[in-house]
């Protein structure tokens, strides 16, 4: 479409100028949150179908609403690669935007919230010479206690399993050792930086001290299984998760993961948890990625070394709209 197309196209839409649109644009985050996630879904078409993926999109609502929706088809898009007969479905997903400030304490000069740096300190200290089985051992105990509580009121019934491994236990993912050597090392680093960094403008503008690639996806899920509803999907809705990095990295790039090679909820082992830490980037500090399993720079990768769950090809799941 040229520009006299969208110009036009627009006109039909809203009937005002561009540049009222733009400001509208400006004065809702949700708008921009709504447009960002279909971009987001646009890019990652794009994306499967450069890397030789055929593109389904499903339904966002059958007939019956969401629940309607097969076991294993709460995603986004039905995919193959060409020249196979093995269909994933995959959900795409941004991240939090409000996951360094949302403790914050609104300023009452600017009504902007910022973080103190004690807050900076505890939020990044987690991710220094991390203790992988003192996680694991919280995870399990965790599991334990709501394992036990609901085979009391499930008689004869058994809790689903524990999964975790102790290689990646729990939902955070970022390692921060190699760029900090001790405790003290960050606190001072944190002790000397610049207050405004902490402010809740510089984390929108991507200026802050630091940004944290964090999952946002709620969903009120009802496990059949064991009856427990989580504010999360489970673990059966989709083979793989696509996460575009845009709102920390200021580029549209993907990575995937596969719901079962993840930590999943450790009181409903069939929930995933809402929010997963991908990364942590620090300006000057830390600025490349550092994408470790369970999640992957390259759906192949993702496929090939986590063997995704399969499903079985069904039309009344199918949005025929173009995707």
């Amino acid at each position: 479409m040229d520009n006299k197309g969208i110009y036009e196209w627009l006109q039909e839409q809203f009937c005002v100028e561009p540049e009222q649109i733009i400001e509208a644009l400006k004065l809702s985050p949700s708008a921009q949150g709504y447009i960002q996630g279909a971009l987001s879904e646009i890019l990652l078409i794009q994306y499967l179908a450069e890397n030789d993926y055929e593109v389904l999109r499903i339904k966002e609502k059958p007939a019956g609403g969401f629940d309607e929706k097969k076991i294993g088809y709460k995603g986004d898009f039905l995919i193959k690669k060409k020249g196979t007969n093995d269909y994933y479905v995959v959900e795409c997903k941004g991240l939090k935007t409000n996951s360094e400030f949302r403790s914050g304490d609104t300023n009452e000069d600017d009504h902007q919230k910022r973080i103190t740096k004690d807050q900076a300190f505890n939020t990044l200290k987690k991710y220094i010479n991390i203790d992988k089985d003192s996680i694991y051992q919280k995870g399990y105990n965790r599991y334990l206690k709501a394992k036990k509580d609901w085979e009391e009121k499930n008689v004869n019934k058994t809790f689903p399993d524990f999964r975790w491994t102790k290689e990646n236990p729990g939902p955070d993912n970022a390692d921060l050792s190699s760029y900090f050597s001790t405790i003290n090392d960050l606190k001072e680093f944190i002790e000397k930086s610049d207050d405004e960094k902490l402010s809740e403008k510089a984390f929108r503008t991507k200026n802050a001290l630091y940004k944290i690639l964090q999952t946002h996806e709620p969903s009120d899920r009802t496990d059949n299984e064991t009856g427990i509803n989580q504010a999360a999907p489970l673990v059966s809705d989709f083979s793989m998760m696509a996460v575009d990095l845009f709102q920390r990295t200021g580029k549209h790039e993907f990575v995937f993961m596969n719901p079962d090679r993840i930590s999943h909820s450790p009181t409903s082992p069939n929930h995933l948890y809402q929010n997963y830490i991908i990364d942590v980037l620090i300006p000057g500090v830390k600025d490349e990625l550092d994408i470790k399993h369970p999640w992957y720079r390259n759906i192949d990768d993702c496929i090939n070394k986590t063997n995704p769950k399969t499903v079985e090809y069904d039309a009344t799941q199918i949005d025929y709209r173009e995707a």
